[in-house]
């Protein structure tokens, strides 16, 4: 990210700070996932990524989530 202008001034927060964030704000998250797991020399094993996509390994995660429905 300290390469990247646009992310310069980015403040980075781990998966579990965003799911706390995103509870406190009331939605449900559904489910985490991490991409990016191997750099470019190992480029030859991104192909098993999404079997690993549950693990925090990745330098990325992406977080599904949803608005619980009103009753």
């Amino acid at each position: 990210m300290s390469r990247i202008p646009f992310d310069r001034d980015a403040i980075t927060i781990s998966a579990g700070e965003a799911k706390s964030m995103i509870r406190t704000g009331g939605l449900d998250v559904l489910r985490t996932d991490f991409h990016f797991i191997f750099p470019k020399v190992l480029g030859f094993l991104r192909n098993i990524e999404p079997f690993l996509s549950g693990f925090p390994f990745g330098a990325q995660y992406q977080l599904l989530c949803r608005k619980p429905v009103a009753r």
